[in-house]
């Protein structure tokens, strides 16, 4: 963690408009600096910055805050990231917990990032060019070559690098013998692929084998800094595509990512020898792009593909699978000159459900009846974990590619999800939960303003508890107000869209009017006959808001 001491250094240090010209041309208009917004295509600028206030606001998208904000939405960067990116511009030093063996960590690993390039040769420079990389690839994922063990271990010692640290952050491994430490090189003889995490630092190697040692490819152990189940490999050089194109490419190797960027592909990344996991899913969710699975079309490859289009279709991703046959990879039709074979697959791949379902229905003789309820069995236990609404686009498909009547595809109503996400097990959860919408639709109108007449229609401040007044600055314009950037300003609130928001709303709804309905059995100034018009009235919006159905608010006074 950074201490908060250090992080109020650097903010009185930060000077707005020095933050944002180092991203984008600033001009002085007048009395205030404006610029065109770096957020959404403008020609005349409507992207002003306070400079006294230390605050940017857009007239044209509604984009506002401080310069952490801006560097945080401009980079896509967490609040931590943006603000050691800061740090590292201005030149103060943050204080961190362990803050001088972290550093030594990375030390240790940026050396022998240095060591790896400068160790090419010739043999080695030449299987890169046979494997068709260019020299600027090389340079760009920072190739390089772990010789023999002496000399690895001769350079450390020549250079006082600490041997236990250098094994704990994974360069080095140790044998005991009658109780004397014998330390070795992990990677030896071995092309080196850094692996980089989100921050652009190094927390690891891959080697490719250039002799013939059974393990062609080796990863750097499982370490403080390095777990393979949350890194791809290539994402700081591809990071900038994957949001100005909204897509990321999946590919199974370090040679497939650095070719695909190689023909133009640079929103590339790789696994690190593991399969796609639940871990990955956070990096995955920045700026929530689509997710291309580029896999091998042999067994272990379609394999993959079906854990991995399970877990991202059950995430709520959208995406698709391109699978490669004939024994060929990406980087073969790279190197073949198939460029525009790769585009034309990436740009129609097998959509993420489509593929699961199918590979479902592959493992069944669909001729013998016992068989075919058995993947109807299983093809419903993946679906009805689904959105209603996905379970509903998929029922008839289903029922043609099994030959059956669609009524025997049953699938499981909204109700239920609603209802237990309304009723949840404790107070303390329900009122995190409710205050967590109330911040997510906020924040999604703070993101997108073409939102806010779509939540007007329906929320009004009375239905906001935890965020009423902000939701009453928000309606007032009034984006500078604490309340609005503290919601802009946490990283665990994730904005969404349209349609996912919808999903908020009704949640928001839904306590409102069943709120409405328990308070009018202690109101006594209605009559008999009045309230029960009302109780069933508000019961009705209850039911149409389980079946997912959103209410336009109307006073009792409509009535």
């Amino acid at each position: 963690m950074i201490a908060q001491a250090s992080i109020e250094i650097l903010k009185n240090q930060l000077d707005i408009l020095e933050v944002i010209s180092h991203y984008i041309e600033v001009k002085k208009m007048g009395s205030s600096y404006k610029a065109c917004c770096p957020f959404h295509q403008e020609k005349t600028p409507s992207f002003v910055i306070n400079a006294n206030k230390g605050f940017y606001h857009c007239f044209g998208c509604g984009a506002s805050g401080d310069s952490i904000k801006f560097v945080m939405e401009y980079e896509k960067l967490s609040y931590i990231e943006a603000i050691e990116k800061l740090a590292q511009i201005y030149n103060v030093t943050l204080e961190y917990s362990n803050e001088n063996k972290k550093n030594d960590d990375f030390k240790i690993l940026d050396f022998m990032n240095q060591y790896y390039q400068s160790m090419l040769n010739s043999e080695v420079e030449s299987y890169i060019k046979e494997r068709g990389i260019t020299t600027e690839m090389k340079m760009r994922f920072e190739l390089g070559y772990a010789p023999n063990n002496y000399e690895i271990m001769t350079q450390m010692q020549r250079n006082f690098i600490n041997l236990q640290n250098a094994l704990n952050v994974g360069v080095l491994g140790v044998d005991i013998e009658n109780g004397t430490k014998r330390y070795y090189a992990r990677l030896t003889q071995r092309l080196i692929f850094p692996i980089r995490s989100a921050q652009n630092k190094i927390i690891g190697f891959g080697g490719r084998t250039l002799g013939n040692h059974p393990a062609k490819y080796i990863n750097s152990p499982q370490t403080k800094l390095f777990n393979k189940s949350q890194v791809l490999y290539g994402y700081p050089q591809a990071k900038e595509s994957i949001y100005r194109l909204n897509s990321i490419i999946i590919t199974e190797g370090y040679l497939d990512t650095i070719m695909l960027h190689q023909a133009g592909f640079t929103n590339a990344v790789a696994t690190l020898g593991t399969a796609l996991t639940r871990e990955h899913l956070p990096l995955l969710a920045k700026g929530n792009p689509k997710i291309i699975l580029a896999f091998d079309g042999d067994n272990a490859g379609m394999q993959a593909a079906f854990k991995a289009a399970s877990l991202l279709s059950l995430a709520g991703k959208e995406g698709g699978v391109v699978l490669f046959d004939g024994g060929l990879d990406p980087a073969d039709m790279v190197k073949n000159g198939e460029i525009e074979e790769l585009k034309s697959l990436f740009d129609s791949p097998i959509p993420l459900i489509d593929y699961v379902l199918n590979t479902i229905l592959k493992q069944f003789d669909l001729r013998n009846p016992v068989q075919k309820d058995a993947c109807l069995k299983e093809s419903l236990a993946y679906l009805h974990q689904l959105s209603p609404v996905i379970q509903e686009e998929y029922k008839s498909w289903l029922a043609q590619q099994l030959h059956l009547p669609a009524h025997l595809i049953k699938t499981h109503s909204i109700q239920n999800s609603i209802t237990q996400n309304l009723y949840p097990k404790t107070q303390s959860s329900q009122s995190d939960f409710y205050g967590l919408a109330e911040k997510i639709i906020i924040k999604s109108v703070l993101e997108d303003k073409n939102l806010l007449d779509f939540v007007l229609n329906y929320l009004e401040p009375r239905m906001f508890h935890s965020e009423n007044l902000a939701y009453q600055k928000l309606l007032q314009g009034q984006l500078e107000s604490p309340e609005l950037i503290g919601i802009l300003l946490d990283s665990k609130i994730k904005p969404q869209n349209k349609e996912k928001l919808k999903q908020q709303m009704i949640m928001i709804l839904y306590r409102h009017y069943d709120e409405q309905k328990k308070s009018l059995l202690q109101d006594n100034s209605l009559t008999l006959r009045e309230k029960a018009f009302l109780l069933r009235k508000y019961q009705k919006y209850l039911d149409d808001l389980k079946k997912g159905d959103l209410i336009l608010y109307e006073s009792t006074s409509t009535f």
